[in-house]
C-alpha cells in the first residue's frame, strides 16, 4: 500500500464503502490564544494491492511549526487492511501547533516507506 494523497477535514467517515466528507481540504484554521493543538479528521488516499489485504500498516504523521519546532512523530496509528480500500480516515486526532500560529506542515507516511504527503496548514490565533 502506498499513500497518494492526504487532507484534513472537520468530519469524514466511510459509509457503504464511500467517503463522506464535511468541511474538507483545510488550508487554514483559527484557534484560541494559547492553543497547542488542533482536533481534526485526517483522510488518506491510498493505492492498495491484493497482497496488502490482511496486512497491518503503521501511519506516521510528523509536524513542523513556523519557528522550526518539529514533532516526530506528531501522531501514530496502526491499522489492519481488511478490504482493498482507496481511502482511510483517522477520526478526531489531535495534531500539535505552535501557540503563536503560523504555517505548519504535516507530513503523512506509511511506516517502512519513504514516500510522504505534505499538507500545509496556516494557523491563525484569535
Amino acid at each position: 500500500m502506498r499513500l497518494t494523497g492526504a487532507f484534513l477535514a472537520n468530519k469524514a467517515e466511510i459509509v457503504d464503502d464511500m467517503l463522506n466528507v464535511e468541511g474538507g481540504f483545510w488550508t487554514s484554521t483559527t484557534v484560541a490564544k494559547g492553543s497547542v493543538g488542533i482536533r481534526c479528521n485526517c483522510v488518506l488516499l491510498c493505492d492498495t494491492q491484493p497482497d496488502d489485504i490482511g496486512q497491518q500498516f503503521g501511519l506516521r504523521i510528523d509536524a513542523a511549526g513556523p519557528s522550526g519546532q518539529v514533532w516526530t512523530p506528531a501522531h501514530e496509528k496502526n491499522f489492519d487492511l481488511t478490504t482493498p480500500m482507496k481511502f482511510i480516515v483517522a477520526t478526531q486526532i489531535a495534531l500539535p501547533i505552535e501557540p503563536k500560529g503560523g504555517r505548519h506542515i504535516y507530513s503523512f507516511r506509511m511506516e517502512g516507506h519513504h514516500e510522504r504527503i505534505d499538507v500545509p496548514l496556516d494557523v491563525f490565533v484569535h
